[in-house]
């Protein structure tokens, strides 16, 4: 986001002549664009399981709490990595995901 030099507000992308510029909300001064500074990344199609690691893929050592729970996969009490995740409305609790590091099972649990 940036913001107009001159009176501090916000300056939103327009369309004139053909050209992308970038103009304050509140005075209406026009400011060129820099093409390095609007550069389009390329957005590539995710997995959803991906977004439950949060270590790089094949990493060993992680930075999440262990707890001591049964794993649904193995039927042992096991030590499992957990993490808390807003995946509901932002007025529900939010849902805990646990990973066995025996087999690497993982499951959630609601509140």
């Amino acid at each position: 986001m940036e913001f107009c030099d001159d009176c501090g507000g916000m300056l939103v992308s327009e369309k004139k002549d053909g050209e992308t510029v970038m103009q304050c909300r509140n005075c209406g001064k026009v400011q060129d664009v820099d093409s390095d500074d609007m550069k389009v990344t390329e957005e590539k199609e995710e997995d959803p399981k991906d977004r439950l690691n949060v270590n790089e893929e094949g990493a060993d050592d992680t930075a999440r709490p262990t707890t001591q729970e049964e794993c649904h996969k193995c039927g042992e009490e096991t030590e499992h990595e957990w993490w808390m995740k807003q995946t509901r409305a932002s007025d529900e609790p939010a849902t805990r995901f646990y990973k066995c590091t025996e087999c690497g099972n993982v499951y959630k649990e609601y509140d």
